[in-house]
């Protein structure tokens, strides 16, 4: 489709400013509502949704509901639930040196903000950002991924159907010129992109031309460790179904797996009958596999097959842009396998002996988003929390501390900047103005010139 114009931009840009200027969004009631009709839109479209994201890389009906609906509707209702009790102001500790005043923190929104979404999970991405940004008090501009055209389409007519325009709109158009003529063009109050790291890269060093706080969600090798003091059934089911999930096309899947080398020949064979038990003998039948999103995925993807051993899998389908799911042994830490994100249905497998090992070779991708520890071992478990830098992780599971509304999410140094879900959403979209309240009825004269030794030692007595 046609991109917009700049003159286009600019009307949107400039009604956002204003709507937001004239105090609209402020009130918990608008705020509440919006949030409700958010909700009852993704409702009422929900078979479309479905159809959307089936038609962009055939995901699974079930896979759909659960990652960009469900998940969204359940964020949802936890900022609704908890919004009023957000936005009240919070009265802290005052020094004693300083009383008899008090202080609060209030939040306010930032102002017109933009969120940029990915197409792996186009839809949740979009909107779960987009709920935290509402309840804020924020105006928001929308940018969704052409790579999925279905779902971009179905976003814009939901987001047109269901918001004012100066509150919510959404910018798309054919190509990827849209990024560079927001953000070289408009200054933003916050800027919210997910993607991958070198964009994220062009991304905070367009915020930095602006000083603009942002918010990057992006990615990395995320590690699994399988230790050998572990319940390898319940290890090598709860992996295979997060690395194979959207075909493997999920920032926090298990992007390779280091295995105990006790329990390497087991774990091989456990996972090839789980990937027949989940997808049978031919996957490429399955209506519980997606494909990769594009040509050009599935040809990186596809290249990545020649870097280690084919223990399963392995079989590709060009105009299908499919490929199996995979499990390979590779040898080989040098690989380019081994220093980029697959983001596709391939497991790489590498074989631990020695704990020292894990830190070596987790560290040669530092800072992933996720980790992933099977083991009984609480020291073992202990040692991998407090060693190894991530963004959020599970023991003895894998992807489902997403789910969690309690908990942050985001990623550390080269794989993210700041979190979101529940209050952090509310928090990343929010300014925290702290205020200090003083009686005038008292004067703290010793602050006041002219100084003296009594003065001084005043001081010290109450600071030190």
């Amino acid at each position: 489709m046609q991109s917009p114009t700049l003159d286009t931009l600019k009307e949107i840009w400039q009604a956002q400013r204003d709507f937001f200027d004239a105090g609209n969004t402020l009130e918990y009631r608008f705020r509440l509502e919006s949030l409700a009709k958010l909700k009852k839109a993704i409702q009422n479209n929900r078979e479309d949704i479905i159809a959307a994201l089936h038609r962009d890389f055939r995901k699974p009906r079930f896979e759909t509901y659960t990652s960009e609906i469900g998940v969204l509707i359940d964020e949802i209702n936890y900022l609704m639930k908890h919004l009023r009790s957000w936005m009240q102001p919070k009265s802290i500790t005052t020094p004693i040196t300083l009383l008899p005043a008090h202080s609060r923190i209030y939040y306010e929104p930032k102002g017109v903000v933009v969120i940029f979404a990915p197409w792996n999970y186009p839809f949740q991405l979009m909107m779960t950002p987009l709920a935290g940004a509402i309840a804020a008090g924020n105006t928001v501009i929308l940018k969704p991924a052409h790579e999925t055209p279905h779902t971009a389409a179905l976003l814009e007519k939901i987001v047109r159907d269901t918001f004012d325009p100066r509150h919510v709109s959404i910018v798309r158009g054919g190509g990827s010129e849209i990024g560079p003529m927001l953000l070289d063009n408009f200054r933003f109050d916050h800027i919210f992109f997910t993607g991958s790291p070198a964009t994220g890269k062009w991304v905070m060093a367009k915020a930095a031309e602006n000083l603009t706080p942002v918010t990057l969600e992006l990615g990395g090798k995320s590690p699994v460790i399988v230790d050998k003091d572990v319940n390898l059934n319940a290890a090598v089911e709860r992996i295979t179904w997060a690395k194979f999930f959207n075909a493997g096309q999920t920032c926090i899947a298990p992007d390779y797996i280091l295995v105990h080398k006790e329990v390497k020949e087991a774990f091989v064979e456990k996972t090839k009958r789980q990937i027949e038990a989940f997808f049978g003998d031919q996957p490429e039948k399955s209506p519980d596999f997606a494909r990769l999103v594009s040509q050009s995925r599935f040809q990186v993807v596809q290249s990545l097959l020649s870097q280690g051993k084919i223990l399963e899998g392995g079989t590709c389908i060009q105009e299908e842009n499919y490929i199996a799911p995979t499990l390979l042994e590779v040898n080989e830490l040098s690989e380019s396998i081994m220093s980029k994100e697959i983001f596709g249905p391939v497991m790489p497998l590498i074989v631990w002996e020695k704990q020292d090992e894990l830190l070596s070779i987790i560290r040669k991708n530092r800072y992933p988003l996720t980790c992933y520890i099977y083991s009984n071992n609480r020291k073992l478990i202990d040692f991998i929390i407090r060693r190894v830098e991530f963004g959020s992780g599970c023991v003895n599971n894998s992807m489902i501390q997403y789910a969690n509304n309690e908990i942050p999410f985001g990623g550390i140094q080269f794989s993210g900047l700041g979190r979101y879900h529940g209050k952090y959403s509310f928090r990343t979209f929010s300014n925290e103005k702290g205020v200090m309240f003083s009686p005038t009825w008292i004067s703290p004269s010793y602050l006041f010139a002219p100084y003296n030794n009594f003065k001084m030692k005043l001081a010290r007595f109450f600071l030190e």
